[in-house]
């Protein structure tokens, strides 16, 4: 009973469950996927990706920025064209356009995402995601 206790508390700690939403800003679509643990108190990773807003639903499908598998976390194409898993430990990664932007931060999904879909501007964006900057 305890083991199993044990490990369903394991399971909820480290487990990565997944959310996301799309927006506006400007004349740009903002689709913001997100990877968390402990019930959205830490986020592990965070993707977004922008699209003029003329791009149609099956042009955004087909992005090549970013795959997905059943058996893996999402893959995005690094700086060098490679495709990797995301990091999990509050690692971001801000695409705009074919332009890649990294950093981690320490935030959480519930709450601290929110504000992102306020921003009158992609950079507006990305300065509020530095308050949250951890690491060099």
């Amino acid at each position: 009973m305890v083991l199993g206790l044990a490990a369903m508390v394991a399971w909820n700690r480290h487990s990565i469950r997944e959310s996301g939403h799309g927006f506006v800003i400007g004349d740009q679509i903002v689709l913001a996927e997100y990877g968390y643990s402990r019930g959205g108190d830490e986020l592990r990773w965070a993707i977004l990706r922008t699209w003029p807003k003329d791009f149609t639903a099956k042009q955004r499908l087909l992005d090549p920025r970013v795959s997905r598998s059943s058996l893996v976390w999402p893959l995005v194409r690094n700086t060098n064209g490679r495709m990797i898993p995301v990091g999990s430990n509050g690692n971001v990664y801000f695409f705009d356009g074919d332009k890649l932007k990294t950093m981690r931060v320490r935030m959480n999904e519930h709450t601290d995402t929110i504000p992102l879909e306020d921003s009158q501007t992609l950079e507006e964006m990305w300065d509020y995601l530095e308050k949250f900057r951890v690491g060099g």
